[in-house]
């Protein structure tokens, strides 16, 4: 969408009349309602706002543990040099690859008071919220969890040994059979079995390896459940590290959110009104393990300040749209001349009853970021003409946005840290999308 030229493209005069015709307003208000301001489309709705060899085949997925294998298989993709800051990235694309596949080695290395974790891992401050945000839907993706009852800064040792593992594969160009390992998976489990030629040539691992890989499951058994996420599926075939099978392409085309689609949350019904979509992604304002809850959406709820941040940016948005919309009208004159108060706030509220409507995806959490977006409002909120992805407390600092192709005015969306909302730090972004609705209303209203 254009940014808007020095010259306005139609009457001022006649969006006036144009507003007081379709909309049957008067042109005068009666002394007795001067006092009282019609109600704002937001005001309306805004009053109520290690262990030993487990032989059992481990649980599914809970509903929180299901996003986390969402939020690890971006992780992944950070830790591997494949997204995040490119400060960091050269260092992940190496760090650890020449340490041995010794998963002791890994665990010592990681928990041991002589051993240093920067040897595996790289101190990356930019990955601290996003992990936090990982450890909030699983706890037992961070080191010592489960052994201590504490939640480290510093991902699991299975975890790290995982990215090991991936990390010498990519370097050395090698695919492996990942239908062929999950049809193993007593084998994983059972360190008392040893495979075959047969075995490790149908999952293209040398002996070693499995080795490494079963050690690793054995120790976190759930981590089997986690292979088996689409989204890291997806993730590990970008990495180049596995073979592409009809188990692969299966799993590649689950990785999307069509399930969850979007939900109008106030203002026109109307097929041509202009539709903001309020995405969150990769943020912790999600209480989960609602299984049994009517109430809630596939385990989750959202919590009530993230409720309250998105109404609130939706109101913020609506005003910045009224107030250019205003200032298209009356140009040059006062902005609050006390006798047009009443007549257009009456105005102003049904253009938006006609014109604009918030939609919002508040049922579940989303990891969202440039690689995916387009491919997720497509799938989640197809009718959206600008999208705001309001992102968890200081996570952007782990997205490498470009704003020359991964945000307005490239595409119709935009990144928002939701303390910034709390915060008012969004004024400037507000202010572009109060101009983009405004000209958008304006347009649809002449069209009529």
């Amino acid at each position: 969408m254009a940014a808007p030229g020095p010259s306005t493209l139609f009457s001022v005069t006649s969006i006036l009349c144009l507003a007081l015709c379709v909309l049957g307003f008067p042109s005068k208000v009666h002394s007795s309602e001067a006092g009282t301001a019609t109600p704002s489309l937001l005001a309306e709705t805004m009053a109520d706002p290690p262990q030993r060899a487990d032989r059992t085949p481990p649980p599914a997925l809970t509903p929180g543990q299901s996003h986390a294998a969402e939020l690890l298989a971006y992780l992944l993709r950070v830790t591997l040099g494949m997204a995040g800051g490119r400060d960091y990235r050269e260092d992940w694309r190496t760090r650890g690859l020449h340490e041995p596949l010794d998963y002791q080695n890994v665990v010592e290395t990681m928990t041991s008071p002589n051993g240093n974790i920067h040897d595996l891992m790289v101190l990356d401050p930019n990955i601290l919220d996003l992990s936090n945000v990982l450890y909030h839907y699983d706890k037992s993706l961070s080191l010592y969890e489960g052994e201590y009852g504490i939640t480290s800064i510093y991902p699991a040792s299975q975890y790290v040994a995982i990215r090991l593992l991936v990390l010498k594969k990519m370097h050395r160009k090698e695919a492996v059979d990942l239908s062929a390992i999950l049809e193993r998976e007593t084998l994983l489990r059972d360190s008392d079995l040893r495979p075959t030629q047969q075995d490790l040539r149908a999952m293209d691992l040398t002996a070693n390896e499995l080795t490494f890989l079963q050690e690793i499951i054995q120790s976190k058994p759930r981590l089997l459940q986690y292979l088996k996420s689409p989204f890291l599926t997806k993730a590990l075939w970008g990495a180049g590290v596995l073979k592409r099978d009809a188990f692969v392409e299966a799993q590649l085309s689950k990785a999307n959110y069509r399930a969850y689609p979007c939900r109008r949350y106030v203002g026109s019904v109307r097929p041509n009104a202009f539709k903001v979509f309020l995405l969150p992604s990769m943020t912790d304002e999600f209480v989960h393990a609602w299984a049994d809850d009517s109430d809630s959406s596939d385990g989750f709820r959202p919590t009530d300040f993230l409720l309250q941040m998105m109404g609130k940016l939706a109101g913020d948005i609506e005003a910045a749209a009224k107030k250019e919309m205003r200032a298209m009208l009356f140009p040059g004159k006062d902005p609050r001349p006390e006798h047009a108060d009443a007549p257009w706030d009456a105005i102003w509220h049904g253009l938006t009853e006609k014109y604009l409507s918030f939609y919002e995806a508040d049922e579940r959490p989303f990891a969202v970021y440039p690689q995916n977006a387009a491919q997720t409002i497509a799938d989640v909120c197809p009718q959206a003409d600008f999208t705001v992805i309001i992102l968890g407390r200081n996570v952007r600092k782990s997205i490498l946005i470009d704003p020359k192709a991964d945000t307005y005015p490239a595409v119709n969306r935009i990144y928002v840290d939701i303390m910034d909302i709390k915060r008012a730090r969004t004024k400037e972004d507000v202010q572009t999308l109060g101009r983009i609705v405004s000209e958008a209303m304006a347009e649809r209203l002449l069209a009529e």
